[in-house]
């Protein structure tokens, strides 16, 4: 765990939910000199605090409107086939999360996609051409009750 004090946190709160606010705006609102501020900033990134400074984009009104959350079981657990797993998975733009999980399953993947075709070109190629998948189980996201980007403080 990074080394936080109640400055850095404060100005992670800010920046998590407008990373667009300008440097001297972000360092008078946390009490700082702006050359101070973004030094903690800078010093948060180099420390992998920030990984990155994205836009959040809705996946439906730019062609993906198809959620799927995957669920799936390894036959064998050994790295070698992890690591193929992962290869793979980074290959394929409409998964957007895979976790590697304790429990009933091995993992778990959401997906967007443009449509059902895309599910099922995505699933022969992730899926059943991989005698390593036991099973998977698809569950189609009917209605987005809570989608949260930012990590509570």
């Amino acid at each position: 765990m990074a080394d936080l004090d109640r400055i850095d946190t404060k100005i992670l709160g800010i920046l998590q939910n407008n990373a667009d606010i300008a440097n001297a705006t972000l360092a008078d609102h946390v009490g700082l000199s702006p050359s101070a501020c973004l030094r903690r900033v800078a010093k948060m990134r180099e420390a992998g605090v920030i990984r990155k400074t994205v836009a959040v984009i809705d996946p439906a009104l730019v062609g993906r409107p198809l959620t799927a959350v995957i669920n799936l079981e390894f036959h064998r657990h050994g790295n070698r086939y992890r690591q193929d797993f992962i290869k793979k998975v980074h290959t394929l733009e409409a998964v957007r999360q895979c976790y590697l999980v304790t429990g009933e399953v091995t993992g778990v993947l959401v997906l967007h996609m443009r449509d059902m075709a895309e599910y099922t070109a995505l699933c022969e190629t992730l899926f059943d051409a991989d005698d390593n998948i036991v099973w998977y189980r698809t569950y189609i996201v009917t209605e987005v009750l809570k989608d949260e980007v930012t990590i509570a403080l």
